[in-house]
């Protein structure tokens, strides 16, 4: 039997943990509904994605924001890991919004919509799905106005990030800030809210700059990474309404650098200090992060009881669709270097084969994101073409005139300058003819064969470039085999064609191109399969591909700026 005071005991704890939550969703729930009757949207956004917050209705609101109020449910389900149940309710929301499209205002539509979308992306992102992000990006911002396609430019920074086109990634990035600096109407983000997104643009750009990192091993990125998170923090820091949450955020990062650095008793003061605090582990992401910077710490230490704890609270196959790609690509490379320590080799061989598989996968979305990222630049480039035909429609008559009285003129001066000299030409036309009567005129086969342009239809060129995609997510330009014209007669067509789409699609030549593939695919392996890292480096060239050691080592230096050995030496340290 319990007794009753025991009984009185666990009351009062559940009537702490629970009531004080209750209550809050109540007060929040009220504030919101008096903003939503003020017509404040934007405060009503920001509050509704508190991810603890129960939103409950007191009122019957108006059809825009019963949308806004269906969309921002979804994100504070993605903001809890529940990605595939966010993603759901972001496109079920969507297709409301288009059905009732003509109940809306053109701002209250495209803003739905563009809340939908980062969503949409987002949320694929931390499934490791970085081209279907892209894909619904492309087909839900159809039509959209310039204000959002200028904000949209984030989205693309990212997954040019995701796909190691880092430096692409920071020009736009900075673009963006440039964007919102000279936004004094405030037609991007109203004025409350412009130095949190400068704050969110610049710790982007640290992230990137910490995949640039991971990607070459160049210190100097670390400290641009770190240098980046601070302009946001201060940024932060001088708002008003400053939140403790911020401070904890800068911290978590900061341990991310030193134990990128290796620093690892620094690393850890750090990560221990952000696991304390109740504000950071409340959050969803914050809490991975600090657990899966742990779990790497102890795996590098040795301490494998330690590092399969950590790993255990945030990996769980039975939660698979909770776990980021990122997360659960780390996990399991984590779980088979600590499987590997405790000498369990199956185990080990188990999760090695799950990190590869998973790497495969990215690839695969690698080459398809890079499709869609190729049909930005040129919407990009019409998009800006239109702005600058807009901007000067208003010189268009005056040119057409000026255009116009050029050509007349033009005109005239060859009709005087043809009749004086017409009698001349003709003279020594007549003298050529006599000269040259003796002297075949017809060029040679040789000639003829340089004056052609070389013309494929698109559907030819779309063929050869989907077959030479199935050639590469099969690894073939790992065989020293791989030459243009056998290439070639595989994909059904001549070494002058394949030679062309090369050039004008993938923007290098064909030997460039096979190189960029087989150095891409060795970085991969070289950070993810420390195995790798042990062989010789004829091994390795001739694990990818090369007869030569030499030709290797210049293709690879002239990639990363160091040699292989010098490479894997940074790696290893």
């Amino acid at each position: 039997m319990i007794s009753t005071k025991k009984i009185i005991v666990i009351f009062l704890f559940l009537y702490i943990k629970i009531f004080p939550q209750n209550s809050f969703s109540e007060k929040e729930s009220v504030k919101i509904d008096s903003l939503i009757k003020k017509n404040q949207w934007d405060l009503v956004h920001l509050k509704l994605l508190n991810e603890n917050l129960k939103f409950k209705r007191i009122s019957m609101y108006p059809l825009q924001y019963h949308l806004l109020i269906k969309l921002d449910s979804a994100s504070v389900l993605y903001k809890q890991g529940k990605y595939l149940e966010a993603k759901n309710a972001v496109l079920l929301s969507l297709d409301q919004v288009e059905i009732n499209k003509s109940n809306l205002s053109v701002l209250q539509y495209e803003g739905l919509k563009h809340i939908g979308i980062t969503r949409l992306f987002y949320i694929e992102k931390r499934l490791g799905n970085i081209s279907q992000g892209l894909k619904y990006l492309n087909i839900f911002s159809q039509g959209m106005g310039a204000v959002y396609k200028k904000k949209q430019i984030i989205f693309y920074a990212v997954a040019h990030a995701e796909l190691g086109n880092y430096k692409k990634s920071v020009e736009l990035l900075n673009r963006h800030l440039k964007d919102i600096h000279l936004d004094s109407k405030n037609f991007l983000y109203r004025s409350f809210l412009k130095n949190e997104e400068i704050a969110s643009t610049y710790n982007t750009i640290g992230d990137t700059f910490i995949k640039w990192y991971k990607d070459t091993g160049n210190e100097k990125l670390l400290d641009s990474a770190h240098h980046h998170y601070e302009n946001a923090y201060r940024i932060m820091k001088s708002l008003p309404d400053f939140c403790v949450y911020s401070k904890a955020l800068f911290m978590c990062r900061r341990a991310n650098i030193e134990l990128l650095k290796k620093q690892y008793k620094n690393s850890l003061l750090l990560y221990n200090a952000c696991e304390k605090d109740s504000v950071l582990m409340d959050k969803n992401f914050s809490r991975e992060a600090v657990w899966m910077g742990k779990a790497e710490i102890y795996t590098f230490l040795k301490k494998t009881d330690s590092a399969f704890y950590y790993i255990n609270k945030i990996f769980n196959e039975k939660l698979s669709p909770k776990c980021t790609y990122e997360n659960k690509l780390k996990s399991y490379h984590l779980l088979s270097i600590n499987y590997e320590n405790s000498n369990d080799n199956k185990n080990a061989y188990k999760f090695a084969k799950l990190s590869l598989a998973e790497i495969n996968k990215k690839n695969i979305q690698a080459h398809s994101g890079n499709n869609f990222l190729g049909v930005y630049e040129k919407s990009e480039i019409k998009y800006a073409s239109e702005e600058t035909i807009k901007k000067n429609r208003k010189n268009t008559f005056l040119l057409i005139f000026f255009i116009t009285l050029l050509f007349i003129s033009a005109v005239f001066y060859i009709r005087y300058d043809y009749n004086k000299s017409k009698n001349g030409i003709f003279v020594e036309f007549q003298k050529k003819i006599e000269e040259k009567s003796n002297v075949p005129i017809q060029p040679t086969a040789l000639e003829m064969h340089e004056n052609l342009t070389v013309v494929i239809e698109d559907r030819v060129v779309d063929r050869i470039l989907k077959n030479l995609d199935m050639l590469e997510s099969k690894k073939k330009f790992l065989s020293n085999n791989f030459k243009l014209a056998g290439i070639a007669k595989q994909l059904d067509t001549n070494t002058a064609y394949l030679s062309k789409i090369i050039n004008e699609r993938k923007g290098m030549s064909f030997s460039e191109y096979v190189n960029d593939l087989r150095i891409n695919y060795l970085l991969v392996e070289l950070q993810h399969n420390p195995t790798f890292r042990k062989y010789t480096i004829q091994a390795i060239s001739e694990e990818i591909g090369y007869k030569s050691t030499t030709t290797f080592i210049k293709a690879f230096k002239d990639r990363i700026n160091m040699t292989p050995s010098e490479y894997i030496k940074n790696l290893n340290n």
